[in-house]
């Protein structure tokens, strides 16, 4: 019986992961250096969505590009009642833009568990934005799972702040200079050294 559990709550998880498989991926084809493929990633999304998507991945998204920042109870993935008003507060907002929704977990539990569980909970902020009227189109789904929580935490109570999902402005105008160095100005005749650059993005 326990067996069957598992195996049902296994396949439950790997449905949710394959679902997030763009139509018409084709799988990356097998290197010589034996890593199994060639390139870099498999992460792929339409044109335009990629210098936002860097920021988030490195934890580096201009504060003022999140829209909406919706955080879940242990283990859940269910948009709370409490939470709702965030997202309705920014629905006429994300109708006219593109956005990506990233969805994150604590450190507890398994790399797998956690990317599904934050698959699921973007997922469920995507869907309740349709349901204010969003265009599905015009947004994106990242499942980061653990991979920027704090692994410091201890209990249920400290790592309740990585429990969440953001809604990213792909529009917003700093999204590119995320992705490069801000350049130093030339120094004038007779001056000193350049200022070292200023790098105003805060991480996660």
């Amino acid at each position: 019986m326990k067996r069957l559990t598992f195996l049902l709550a296994l396949s439950a998880l790997v449905v949710g992961c394959t679902s997030r498989i763009p139509a018409g991926f084709q799988p990356l084809s097998s290197g010589k250096g034996g890593n199994g493929f060639v390139g870099e990633t498999l992460d792929t999304r339409p044109t335009g969505y990629d210098a936002m998507a860097n920021a988030i991945r490195n934890g580096t998204i201009p504060p003022e590009a999140i829209l909406a920042t919706v955080y879940f109870d242990f283990d859940r993935y269910n948009v709370s009642a409490s939470e709702r008003g965030k997202l309705d507060a920014v629905a006429a907002r994300v109708k006219g833009t593109k956005v990506i929704i990233a969805g994150y977990t604590d450190h507890f539990g398994t790399e797998e568990y956690n990317l599904g569980l934050s698959d699921r909970r973007a997922q469920a902020v995507r869907d309740y934005l349709v349901g204010l009227g969003a265009n599905q189109a015009n947004s994106e789904i990242m499942a980061l799972g653990s991979q920027q929580a704090d692994k410091s935490a201890a209990g249920r109570q400290s790592g309740a702040k990585d429990r969440k999902a953001l809604v990213v402005d792909v529009n917003y105008g700093g999204a590119a200079a995320a992705s490069r160095p801000v350049a130093a100005p030339a120094p004038a005749a007779g001056a000193g050294a350049a200022p070292a650059p200023v790098n105003n993005l805060s991480p996660l």
